[in-house]
């Protein structure tokens, strides 16, 4: 019988960082929700982020992982797990699954209403991958850094 499997869980906050309750996934992605991770601590707009939980799951009829995030906002209550767009590959390499993590993550931290991560220009930055290396692209002014180094 196929089905999902929870494969991870962590935690972040702004005071403590990430914390990596368990994984049964190759150490890139924990490497990889790192990067995403050390991200979260700049560029944040229109409010701030008090917590995130994570949750990744493993589909094994595709042979992919999903990274569910529950954002709580400043203030707020938590949204609920959610995810809205694509996983990684189980096989794949640290740099498109941190591209995958980012997208994921920055669309539920949009569904909490901060904006992440935030431009020079104004307007949200977009994940992508450039030359096989994970970035955040800001289309208005044109200029990209890579993920974990913000």
């Amino acid at each position: 019988m196929m089905g999902w499997e929870t494969v991870l869980s962590a935690a972040w906050t702004p005071r403590d960082g990430l914390a990596l309750d368990s994984s049964d996934l190759p150490v890139v992605f924990a490497d990889a929700l790192g990067r995403v991770a050390h991200d979260l601590h700049v560029r944040q707009y229109n409010g701030s982020i008090a917590h995130i939980r994570w949750v990744a799951e493993y589909d094994d009829h595709t042979g992919v992982v999903f990274l569910l995030s529950d954002v709580t906002a400043t203030g707020r209550a938590a949204d609920g797990l959610g995810a809205s767009g694509g996983g990684a590959a189980l096989d794949a390499d640290e740099e498109a699954i941190v591209a995958s993590m980012a997208y994921l993550v920055q669309d539920q931290v949009a569904r909490a209403r901060i904006a992440w991560p935030w431009g020079d220009a104004d307007g949200f930055m977009s994940p992508m991958l450039s030359d096989g290396i994970a970035v955040w692209a800001d289309h208005r002014v044109g200029s990209r850094s890579r993920i974990g180094e913000l």
